[in-house]
């Protein structure tokens, strides 16, 4: 057994939440003592311990506004962490954004203090080309010295890398063995997400008539306008908007003050999903949908979401850029690929329609691909397997 600390760069269940709390889940059905650090999600003094699914989770307080804590930065949190770290022991320190003060600094501690294995994940491309182009002119001038410094710097410190691309891979091995990185992408949630073959009855009680097309489209951080307009476009250019309905997963405020009154009509916000309370609300939705820019950044990271649509046993209808080019190839029935043209999407939307009964009987096939080869828990193993062999290379 192994005992592992996850330091959270993010807010408690905010961020990257997403994604180590399952694998933190699998990291424990398969033997393991996990905890994860974390933060308070509004102003605190108090700290606040939970176990959930086996996983021990602490949440520190934060004098620091969210806003900018919820990115990684913080003072109090930061303090409480580093004090935890130093009086506890750990085989493996973990970070989801080692780049970032709350994830990184604790487990680099726990590296020189107790000479724990320290593991890094790499999510996205964040220094110059990537991300940091898309920052605001204040964070540059404030933080983007940090960023730029300690993107690699942290890398450098650890142990080992997981990164969700092999763009990100490339970069990795300008300073790291291969065997000291491994891939992971995303994972399924099929403890939380079920799967329902026929959604008309689902339909009929959340007031959508059961021969609307529904596509959903899953928000975990914000919103990026240009993942859901080749749609938009799709349905105006088609005259679509009385057969087909988007439904739109997450936090939507700031998203409906963006959109126009013609807009908005064509979406159904469905907000924030508990998946543990509300899956069936997923349930709706026909066809999963997703457009990416070809930039850098999406070649170097990978879509959560991804997994989530396919636990819930729908095809997906996307452009393929970066990772997801050889994935969809390696699984196409799962996937209805196209481009970003609203000709392409309606074609294919067409051709969904015209062999629905087909597609719905797939489902049970996406479903047992989630379960068996994608799912959280195997992700975790993938792991678990990797701090192994980084502990046998101390």
């Amino acid at each position: 057994m192994l005992k592992i600390l996850i330091s959270h760069t993010s807010l408690y269940k905010g961020g990257s939440w997403g994604r180590i709390f399952p694998l933190a889940t699998g990291l424990v059905i398969n033997g393991n003592d996990v905890t994860i650090l974390t933060t308070n999600r509004s102003f605190s003094l108090f700290t606040q311990q939970l176990t959930v699914q086996g996983v021990k989770i602490i949440i520190y307080p934060e004098i620091i506004p969210p806003r900018i804590s919820r990115m990684g930065f913080g003072f109090l949190s930061l303090f409480f962490k580093i004090v935890h770290v130093v009086f506890n022991k750990y085989d493996v320190v973990h970070s989801d954004n080692g780049h970032r003060p709350l994830s990184g600094i604790p487990c680099r501690l726990g590296k020189r203090l107790h000479k724990s294995v320290y593991v890094a994940e790499w999510y996205d491309w964040y220094g110059k080309g990537g991300q940091y182009d898309t920052k605001k002119k204040l964070f540059k001038v404030i933080l983007g010295w940090y960023e730029l410094m300690y993107e690699i710097k942290d890398k450098k410190v650890a142990d080992g890398i997981v990164v969700l691309s092999e763009v990100l891979r490339d970069r990795a091995k300008a300073f790291k063995t291969d065997d000291r990185i491994v891939k992971i992408h995303g994972g399924a949630d099929v403890s939380n997400l079920k799967f329902l073959l026929d959604n008309s009855l689902l339909k009929k009680k959340f007031g959508i008539n059961p021969s609307t097309l529904t596509l959903g489209y899953i928000n975990s951080n914000s919103y990026i306008l240009e993942e859901f307009y080749p749609l938009i476009r799709t349905i105006e250019e088609f005259h679509l908007k009385d057969k087909v309905k988007i439904l739109l997963y997450g936090d939507s405020v700031s998203l409906q003050k963006q959109l126009a009154p013609d807009v908005s009509d064509k979406i159904i916000f469905m907000g924030w999903v508990d998946y543990a309370v509300d899956f069936e609300k997923l349930q709706l939705t026909d066809v999963f949908f997703l457009f990416k820019q070809e930039i850098l950044g999406n070649r170097a990271g990978w879509p959560n979401c991804i997994g989530d649509y396919l636990a819930c046993g729908r095809p997906v209808l996307l452009n393929p850029v970066g990772e997801l080019e050889a994935f969809t190839k390696m699984y196409p029935y799962a996937f209805i690929t196209t481009t970003k043209e609203p000709k392409t999407i309606y074609t294919k939307l067409e051709q969904f329609l015209q062999s629905i009964e087909k597609y719905k009987n797939e489902g049970r096939r996406i479903r047992q691909l989630a379960e068996e080869e994608i799912s959280w828990q195997s992700k975790s193993r993938v792991l678990l397997s990797f701090y192994q062999y980084l502990i046998t290379k101390k």
